[in-house]
């Protein structure tokens, strides 16, 4: 039978492993690989970022609209960093369909997104 833990519970064991002494101490141990990865990571937004800008521009995509564009080709580049092959393509297809049909997209320009941000255009 499984035990269910109420939240003072919770509460109970997360205040005896919050050790400011122990955290701060683990933060410092940690903090160039941090660094390096926070880097990389950024980089690798700033390029998507720079990439998809000038489709957005190219089909006049204004305001808030070009947020969720560009979100689209993170949210994209994250799947694609993590798998490959037909598990990619089944991936970049779904989110195609989903920001299409939520968010009213133009599939023609998630198309070039996908595209550029992979290299090659999901099936419909």
């Amino acid at each position: 039978m499984p035990l269910y833990r109420a939240g003072i519970d919770m509460f109970k064991k997360y205040e005896k492993k919050f050790n400011p002494t122990v955290i701060g101490t683990r933060f410092t141990d940690v903090r160039d690989l941090a660094l390096e990865r926070a880097q990389e990571g950024l980089i690798t937004v700033g390029t998507i970022r720079d990439l998809v800008r000038p489709i957005l521009d190219q089909y006049g995509v204004t305001g808030g609209l070009r947020a969720t564009y560009l979100a689209f080709a993170l949210a994209l580049a994250r799947h694609m960093f993590r798998q490959k092959g037909d598990a990619a393509k089944k991936i970049a297809t779904a989110l195609k369909s989903y920001y299409a049909s939520a968010y009213d997209l133009d599939p023609a320009i998630l198309d070039e997104i996908i595209n550029v941000v992979t290299g090659w255009v999901a099936p419909y």
